[in-house]
């Protein structure tokens, strides 16, 4: 496609922002350097009691609105901008990531035809230290590839499937989303991703990947861990996996890729939950600590697929050791000793 054919073509960039004020002005910048320009950024001050506004306001282009609402939390400021949003195409970043410069221009031509209605593009996964310093990056993509519903055979391999969750590393035609009335479910933490991404998977016919790393998601140590304990955060991830289930059951996916992507997500909440009982602010005894432990792992969907989730170090392949034999007790110990 030439450059020519779709200058004309607006992207609604649409960030939520709540408690950034360290990492803002990046975020901000990295949209502004875009090579492809026409874009609006809708920058959503979701009731943020620190500075990030001010830093917000600190930027002159014509293309930047800020809204400020009260407090509702990541799905209602996105679902806020959604409404607001007067572009083409629809792009979610997080307020204290940052892109790559060539993001648009790079997605913007597998949108020619118009069956094309999300395009899915890698990461770099950035370890920083507390001092915003580097310390490792990691990089999450895929080949070029597409699929068609109801025609090529629907497989996904480990990167691929770390694709699929995410808001931020995907590019949406907003026709499409409001055609479908897809936005995202308010009042849900953790999971609100892949809930809005399942509604979109059911209902697209094509789904492609592109081989460029695009968007730099940052991990904070002091940041990894949420400073409360949710008692129902297990039962958010087993949402995530029946939306995910619901979804792949739309494609001509097999039963052995299937159970191996909803392994890994249930895992991956098993991880969560159990790493957020050593958060701050958890008053929990140890009793309550190792029966809390004790209901995840004997869950009848952690044990329906623990089998299928592939473990590849040492500590992995203990961990799913502990959970297949339901050895409550030896779990904590592991995660105690590992915390």
């Amino acid at each position: 496609m030439e450059i020519s054919n779709y200058l004309d073509r607006k992207v609604s960039i649409i960030m939520p922002v709540y408690n950034v004020e360290k990492y803002i002005a990046k975020s901000i910048e990295s949209v502004l350097k875009q090579t492809y320009t026409n874009f609006e950024l809708l920058i959503i001050i979701d009731g943020s009691p620190d500075n990030s506004k001010q830093i917000a306001e600190t930027f002159e282009d014509s293309r930047i609105t800020i809204y400020e609402k009260p407090n509702g939390g990541l799905s209602d400021a996105r679902n806020f901008g959604l409404n607001k949003a007067n572009g083409d195409y629809i792009y979610f970043i997080d307020s204290d990531d940052w892109i790559e410069p060539n993001l648009l221009e790079s997605t913007f031509k597998f949108f020619d035809e118009d069956d094309v209605n999300v395009v899915i593009f890698g990461y770099f996964l950035d370890n920083e230290d507390l001092n915003k310093k580097l310390l490792s990056a990691q990089k999450i993509e895929s080949e070029n590839i597409e699929f068609v519903k109801g025609k090529d055979d629907f497989s996904l391999d480990e990167n691929m499937i770390n694709l699929l969750g995410y808001a931020w590393n995907k590019i949406y035609r907003t026709k499409f989303l409001r055609d479908h009335n897809i936005i995202f479910d308010k009042g849900v933490s953790l999971v609100e991703d892949i809930l809005f991404n399942s509604k979109v998977y059911k209902s697209v016919d094509r789904l492609i990947f592109i081989n460029d790393t695009l968007y730099h998601y940052i991990n904070r140590p002091s940041e990894s861990l949420i400073k409360t304990f949710h008692t129902n955060s297990f039962e958010l991830y087993l949402k995530k996996a029946n939306s995910m289930e619901l979804f792949l059951n739309s494609w001509k996916i097999s039963v052995e890729n299937k159970n191996t992507i909803l392994a890994k997500v249930i895992v991956s909440g098993i991880r969560y939950c159990i790493n957020n009982l050593f958060a701050f602010k958890n008053n929990l005894s140890e009793k309550e600590k190792l029966d809390y432990i004790k209901m995840i792992i004997n869950h009848s969907e952690t044990q329906k697929y623990i089998r299928y989730y592939k473990a590849v170090s040492i500590y992995d392949k203990l961990y799913k050791t502990m959970i297949s034999a339901q050895t409550s007790l030896l779990l904590y110990l592991l995660c105690k000793i590992k915390k």
